[in-house]
């Protein structure tokens, strides 16, 4: 396969990604224009924000099958299609169960995309899959830090919605016309991977090893989710900043995210994996403590920083790397429960939220000490991980 051949494919996947990442924070940039429009308190916005895990929950189940039979490009189309839905419904919504019903739609661009995207491009590059996964990454990050800079300049939503669905009807036309790689099936390779690694020694258990990294993909992503939705209330409620200076807290988390895209991809091949990960979880950890323990702007900022580099960086992707060598012989299904961790978190974490945020600080700060106590979770599991792994002779 020539990469050249593909390049547009790719572009679509990309360009889908990014407006992906800018719609992810989306209502929570626009925070206060979305309580008055749709009559909300920030309980029942958080209520509205826990719909996208329930969208991803609910078509996670069936998206990835839908891919495999109808085809990688049909299948964008159908993300592309529910972002637009999402966007329009939620800034032209004038209550609460409007905008839940699109925000649902949310959830399913994220099922649907997930299910074309990351296999389209392992279809068309499949001697570069890694590199090509790493910068979907990069997509929604750098979408996410130029993001706030566009919602202090349009005040207003429903501009701002608009301009991310000409640019999504610009992919929708790419993608309807640029070519798609032919589905590759990966039952072949698979089976020579078992007969070529028979086990040996120890092996690790699903019912332990397993549950473990796929608990430790809900607490990894738990803790980038919650610091990208929440950060704007933390410099609002907590350090007393202006809506448009608490919202670029999250700019200085995307744009650490972003570099650590690159810097984690390549300390990947180079440090344990799980010891990398332990590493990433307890500086997020130090990061939220900062944040908690004394408030300030620097700190808000260094706290920002250190969520967005080791925390939202591609941690979450090293965890299923250690899972899917763990368990080689189960990758696609292994794969599923490890990705039905993040749509747990799209649920579960804002309805958390939902029963404790106030517009005050002290109730900000409470959300920041549950998403610092699950962090260390994830340092936790990680020590346990670590502990198990001597025994077993496998890279992890």
């Amino acid at each position: 396969m020539n990469k050249k051949n593909y390049a547009g494919a790719a572009a679509t996947v990309y360009l889908n990604y990014a407006v992906v990442g800018a719609a992810t924070i989306f209502i929570s940039q626009y925070r206060e224009f979305f309580m008055k429009a749709w009559g909300a308190t920030s309980t029942t916005l958080s209520l509205v924000m826990a719909m996208v895990g329930l969208g991803r929950i609910i078509t996670i189940l069936f998206a990835g099958a839908i891919s495999d039979k109808i085809g990688r490009r049909k299948t964008l189309l159908i993300a592309l299609i529910c972002d637009i839905i999402f966007l329009l419904g939620a800034a032209y919504a004038r209550n609460i169960w409007l905008a839940g019903l699109a925000t649902l739609f949310f959830g399913a661009t994220n099922s649907f995309g997930d299910t074309a995207g990351y296999p389209a491009l392992a279809d068309a590059f499949p001697n570069n899959t890694a590199t090509m996964n790493s910068l979907v990454k990069a997509a929604m990050q750098i979408a996410q830090t130029i993001f706030p800079f566009l919602v202090a300049a349009i005040t207003d939503p429903k501009v701002t919605a608009l301009i991310l669905v000409i640019i999504l009807v610009i992919d929708v036309l790419l993608t309807l016309k640029v070519p798609y790689a032919p589905q590759q099936t990966d039952e072949k390779s698979s089976n020579d991977s078992v007969k070529a690694s028979e086990p040996t020694g120890e092996q690790p258990k699903l019912a332990v090893d397993g549950v473990m990294i796929i608990t430790l993909g809900f607490t990894l992503c738990f803790t980038f989710y919650i610091f990208s939705l929440y950060s704007p209330y933390y410099g609002q409620y907590v350090l007393k900043s202006t809506g448009d200076v608490a919202n670029r807290l999250v700019s200085w988390y995307s744009l650490a995210s972003l570099v650590s895209v690159f810097v984690t991809s390549a300390l990947v091949t180079k440090i344990k994996r799980l010891v990398l990960i332990l590493i990433y979880s307890t500086m997020s950890a130090i990061g939220l403590l900062l944040m908690i323990l004394a408030p300030s702007a620097t700190t808000g900022v260094l706290g920002a920083v250190l969520i967005g580099f080791f925390a939202a960086g591609g941690v979450w992707q090293v965890g299923l790397s250690v899972l899917t060598s763990y368990f080689p012989q189960g990758h696609g299904k292994i794969t599923s429960y490890y990705s039905f961790a993040p749509a747990l978190v799209y649920f579960v974490a804002p309805l958390i939220a939902a029963f404790v945020l106030k517009a005050d600080a002290f109730n900000t700060l409470l959300v920041f000490w549950i998403t610092a106590i699950i962090t260390i979770v994830s340092v936790v599991l990680t020590l346990i991980l670590l502990t198990r792994s001597k025994k077993f002779n496998i890279k992890g």
